[in-house]
């Protein structure tokens, strides 16, 4: 249900007293609906049989500028599976389905969580369906992953708390902390946010030394160069525009591990790819412009822009966006024509704007970096080609000889046979257990459970990448990617799981997958491991 290259149709019945209800009090109401799905082949002429219809809950969604009524608008929906006690629709409790009223272009959301969760930033996964209510077809929407504990645990070891800034504005100032919606966690226990609120007001000259146990600041920078990359003014290091309330920051999560440790998850990002955001403008919120202002913290934010400066080379955002615009074409011409915001020519002005700002963008970052301090350079990540799906997000990795029972929460379907430590013949790269100038040690390359684990041994504190591609008839497809920031030398598992793309390919045949190992030390140069790994085919 998370994959941009496929679309699918949700049908929605709502009983007449519920209609009613939402049309009457839309705002935080979920009513007593049904929900079934169908998988296309990407048409709507290619619509596969409905699942069984389950009751679930229903609400309407939206804000300031995007909600629209359930009478004759293109409405935008929350659907709780676990409406019914501990129902879940393969394996989730709850979707978002986003309307798109604010970007005729429908790219936007899709390919900016793309650019977070390319810099390893915790982003939702993005899918497409077309939605029937009643039978009245309301239009394409984005169905985005919700934050929660079936996808938090792909990102995080732990979860203390999540808190969503529910309105904009509501910042980590003393007089916001109750204004925060406790998603995850002791409503009642806000010891966390206190203490974060605190050290981010102290006023102490080292304001990132103080902010260290805390706030992981390596994180939060990498948040902000996203945000700031792809002009996300409506977020948290947003900016104030002059026929706009200044009402920053906005469309943001605080996440807390169990050591009190926060940090930020981007949300409501389809005004990205338009507005040309100045990198080191103070406007943001509190902990964006203290940032600024501290020399430490600007340095990990300036290194977090060279790192995406990297990153966004391989992403390739320019073809995914003909890519996505083309899929969804046909789908947009089916649109009830009451409920349709945008028209043909509108769309396709949206999508030529994105492609402009995408094309423009590396070249205003180069020139702003230019003027910066000289710093490493980041991660590259591989191109993902058109038409291929998503990477499954990994999960957060731990200590040496830990698990992580929550990293397939929401995967289904079959387990992964075990793959044999490395394949023969190897591609380039030392063999297991060889040192890489002391940096970087892989101890063991595996694979079972539907995903990938690297066992390596670090040599200094850096950004550690593990991606595994596969060949195809299409071309070379990503079916892992997974990022990490280790702040200490030391041994860890790092995790990634595999993509649905994979799994299909298994069951027909054995897979070999192509892994790369990238550490980037804090200081020094990046080294590489590359090798090939063989999966058995399944059964």
């Amino acid at each position: 249900m998370f994959r941009p290259d496929t679309i699918d149709v949700i049908d929605l019945q709502l009983p007449p007293e519920s209609f009613k209800t939402l049309e009457d009090e839309p705002e935080d109401h979920y009513v007593e609906g049904t929900f079934s799905l169908a998988e296309t082949d990407g048409t709507p002429g290619g619509v596969g049989p409905f699942s069984m219809p389950i009751t679930v809950g229903i609400r309407l969604k939206g804000g300031n500028g995007s909600f629209r009524d359930l009478k004759d608008k293109k409405a935008a929906f929350k659907i709780k599976f676990n409406q019914v006690k501990g129902q879940k629709f393969l394996g989730l409790k709850k979707l978002t389905l986003n309307n798109m009223v604010q970007d005729a272009s429908m790219l936007h959301e899709t390919m900016a969580y793309e650019a977070f969760r390319a810099l390893g930033v915790p982003a939702p996964r993005t899918g497409y369906a077309n939605v029937y209510v009643n039978g009245v077809n309301y239009g394409v929407h984005l169905n985005v992953e919700t934050y929660d504990d079936v996808s938090l645990p792909h990102w995080f070891a732990t979860t203390q708390h999540l808190y969503e800034a529910d309105e904009p504005g509501v910042d980590v100032r003393p007089e916001s902390q109750g204004e925060f919606e406790v998603d995850e966690g002791d409503e009642e226990d806000r010891g966390d946010l206190k203490a974060l609120i605190a050290a981010a007001n102290s006023g102490a000259t080292d304001w990132s030394g103080g902010m260290a146990t805390t706030a992981d600041l390596g994180e939060m920078t990498r948040m902000w160069a996203v945000e700031r990359y792809t002009g996300h003014w409506d977020g948290y290091a947003g900016v104030a525009l002059p026929h706009i309330p200044p009402v920053r920051p906005n469309n943001y999560f605080l996440h807390s591990d169990e050591a009190g440790l926060f940090s930020m998850l981007p949300w409501g990002t389809d005004q990205t790819w338009g507005l040309d955001v100045e990198f080191d403008e103070p406007a943001g919120g509190l902990l964006f412009n203290n940032c600024l202002a501290d020399a430490s913290c600007k340095g990990q934010y300036v290194h977090a822009l060279r790192e995406l400066q990297g990153v966004v080379d391989g992403l390739d955002l320019g073809v995914q966006a003909g890519c996505l615009a083309e899929r969804l074409a046909p789908w947009q011409a089916i649109e009830d024509g009451e409920r349709r915001e945008y028209d043909a020519e509108e769309i396709a002005e949206g999508v030529e704007a994105a492609e402009d700002f995408i094309a423009a963008r590396p070249a205003e970052l180069s020139d702003w970096l230019a003027t910066q301090p000289a710093g490493g350079g980041g991660a590259t990540a591989a191109p993902a080609p058109c038409g291929s799906p998503e990477p499954e997000p990994a999960p957060e990795p731990e200590a040496e000889a830990k698990t992580d029972p929550g990293a397939m929460a929401d995967q289904g379907g079959s387990s992964l046979p075990a793959a044999s430590s490395l394949a023969d013949p190897p591609s380039s790269g030392p063999t297991p257990g060889e040192d890489i100038g002391s940096a970087l040690r892989l101890l063991r390359l595996v694979a079972g459970g539907g995903e990938l684990q690297a066992r390596l041994r670090l040599g200094d504190s850096g950004r550690l990448t593990v991606m595994a591609t596969l060949r195809t008839p299409a071309g070379v497809r990503r079916v892992c990617a997974s990022h990490y920031e280790a702040k200490a030398p030391g041994g860890l598992t790092l995790r990634c799981s595999l993509s649905s793309l994979a799994r299909e390919h298994l069951r027909t045949r054995q897979l070999t997958l192509q892994v790369t190992v990238r550490f980037q030390p804090g200081a020094g140069k990046a080294v590489t491991i590359r090798r090939a790994l063989v999966l058995p085919r399944l059964g």
